[in-house]
């Protein structure tokens, strides 16, 4: 299993050391500190990916191991497909951009990645500069995949995204949504389960799809009407399903992929 034990962090970094607390035998990390998060979390991306990561404290904190599990089964799909040298489009990369730098570090792909916030967008930027990763970071201006001008005409073998899954009236709080408060650009996904952003991502998507072109989404473990209806509008839209989970310490996740096929 990949990860990095706190043991090894702090040798890495010592910065570390000052939220670092011992139960029992074993030292423990206050991951509700913020800080705390985004120094172990920078230290697991420089470590064990090699990534300089810089994290806007007003967004949301991504846990690099479940991206990296993610962008695994994606391109696991996509090996068996036959697709080398995939195009790929992430639809909200955020401030760390930490999926589309993983892909372009990790892989031989053209990477596309969109933002909405002017803020995310600059950290976005300034970590593909810093890593010298050839990114095309794109401002969504509010919109998922049609009416970007930058994207009219293309085809991608992968759209991915971590999509927004919030109802309209979630509001942020400390332990409820990774160590600190969130903008509220993050807290969108509409509909009873939050499926609304993602319905969007799939019938968009489907359009700018090659053939044996894959949508993966990755959704929490609750609740499960969600990843229900995500998957019936996959296949509402013709999409083969596949479903991978993982897990990352007490964390569940599940990757639905719709496979774009002209096969009966």
């Amino acid at each position: 299993m990949i990860g990095l034990k706190i043991e090894d962090a702090i040798k890495y970094n010592e910065n570390l050391k000052k939220y670092v607390y011992k139960k029992g035998d074993k030292l423990r990390i206050d991951f509700k500190n913020k800080d705390a998060l985004i120094e172990y979390n920078k230290t697991v991306l420089k470590v064990l990916f090699g990534l300089n990561v810089e994290f806007h404290k007003n967004g949301l904190i991504p846990t690099p191991i479940n991206r990296y599990l993610f962008i695994k089964s994606a391109f696991e799909t996509l090996k068996k497909l036959g697709i080398e040298k995939p195009v790929v489009l992430e639809i909200g990369t955020g401030h760390s951009a930490i999926i589309s730098l993983l892909i372009k570090k990790l892989y031989d792909a053209e990477v596309y990645a969109t933002e909405v916030d002017d803020e995310f967008l600059e950290f976005a930027k300034r970590n593909a500069e810093k890593n010298s990763l050839d990114i095309k970071i794109i401002n969504s201006k509010g919109r998922v995949i049609k009416g970007i001008e930058e994207l009219r005409d293309k085809k991608f073998d992968l759209i991915i995204s971590y999509p927004p899954f919030y109802s309209a009236n979630s509001v942020a709080s400390g332990r409820k949504f990774g160590g600190a408060l969130a903008k509220d650009v993050e807290l969108i996904g509409g509909g009873k389960f939050g499926e609304e952003f993602s319905f969007k991502i799939i019938e968009e998507g489907v359009d700018f799809l090659n053939e044996r072109g894959v949508i993966a989404l990755m959704m929490p473990k609750k609740p499960e009407k969600r990843r229900e209806l995500i998957i019936k509008k996959m296949e509402d839209v013709g999409l083969k399903v596949e479903v991978d989970e993982i897990k990352t310490g007490n964390r569940l996740r599940y990757i639905i992929k719709g496979i774009k096929s002209t096969s009966p």
